[in-house]
């Protein structure tokens, strides 16, 4: 257990596989204990999740959605006397002493209230994952930092997976958008973090294996490029999600605005040049900017869903 205010880990499962324990029990190691909210996996599977020791299970029904889940959870973690919470994916394992590190950054970062862990994605070098920053002498530009080992003060946003929030700030700011569903949650709330006049880091010592998509490699001209392989229904959330948080941030925070637009041309080059169902996922990734566009929020509809 972590020195200082009491830390509960949070963990988001929806079908997973049989690797899961194993990371709980790894979390708990790190955390003390861990909170468990469940989207509507079978009930063998809460049985095995709860047999985890330092586990407490929330099983759901039905897939409440990421954003509905994390809000469960850190509400349950704020019930057990908890003032910070670290938000782990299911597939998702902590290196030891992860967790001290993030409580040590906090101890040296008291402005932060969103502090994440370096990154090592599976299947890549561990320092190509960069982190996202307001430009020093240009504030409407980006630029893109890598973390080897220092601590990065002031980042734009963070992944939800590895994140220590203080749960303070996500009483005031009313929690993560269970409107977003999917998608686009993590951004938002660093975001809201950030116009409130705190923090997001990156602590350099703390690290997280951590799977994003589906990721394969593939070279063109000598280069490489890594797409995640997103089934088509998660570019309908990705693009309709894009238009609510540019909608509420690109003004306030025009620097993320340019490179969450950049990125978003380059993540479509890698769908056509790269991944199969093109179509499938362009028409997905259409009709989720006309939502919206049109301001709809919530889970995808059915009728949307058989599209694609």
């Amino acid at each position: 257990m972590v020195e200082g205010p009491p830390v509960c880990g949070v963990v988001i499962t929806y079908h997973p596989d049989d690797t899961v324990t194993e990371n709980l029990r790894v979390m708990v190691r790190e955390c003390g204990r861990v909170v468990v909210v469940d989207n509507g996996s079978a009930a063998e599977v809460w049985a095995a999740m709860a047999a985890v020791p330092g586990v407490t299970l929330l099983p759901q029904g039905r897939n409440l959605g990421l954003a509905a889940a994390l809000n469960l959870g850190v509400a349950r973690a704020a019930e057990l006397g908890c003032e910070w919470a670290v938000t782990f994916d299911q597939d998702s394992r902590p290196e030891p002493g992860m967790v001290p590190a993030l409580w040590a950054a906090h101890l040296t970062m008291p402005r932060a209230a969103v502090i994440g862990p370096r990154i090592h994605e599976e299947g890549s070098r561990p320092g190509n994952y960069r982190w996202v920053a307001r430009h020093e002498l240009w504030p409407l530009l980006f630029r893109r930092l890598a973390c080897t080992g220092a601590d990065l003060p002031e980042v734009t946003m963070m992944v939800t997976s590895g994140s220590m929030i203080e749960l303070a700030a996500w009483r005031q700011l009313g929690g993560f958008d269970g409107g977003l569903f999917i998608d686009y949650i993590d951004t938002d709330y660093c975001l809201r973090v950030i116009r409130a006049g705190r923090r997001v880091a990156v602590a350099g010592q703390a690290v997280l294996l951590h799977r994003l998509g589906a990721r394969q490699r593939h070279v063109l001209m000598g280069r490489v490029f890594r797409p995640t392989h997103h089934a088509a229904f998660r570019h309908y959330y990705i693009a309709r999600n894009r238009m609510v948080v540019w909608r509420r941030h690109a003004l306030a925070v025009p620097h993320w605005a340019l490179f969450d637009l950049c990125f978003a041309v380059y993540n479509g080059f890698r769908v056509l040049a790269f991944e199969p169902n093109k179509w499938k996922k362009f028409r997905a990734t259409w009709l989720g900017t006309w939502d919206g566009l049109c301001r709809r929020v919530g889970p995808c509809p059915k009728h949307r869903l058989e599209t694609f």
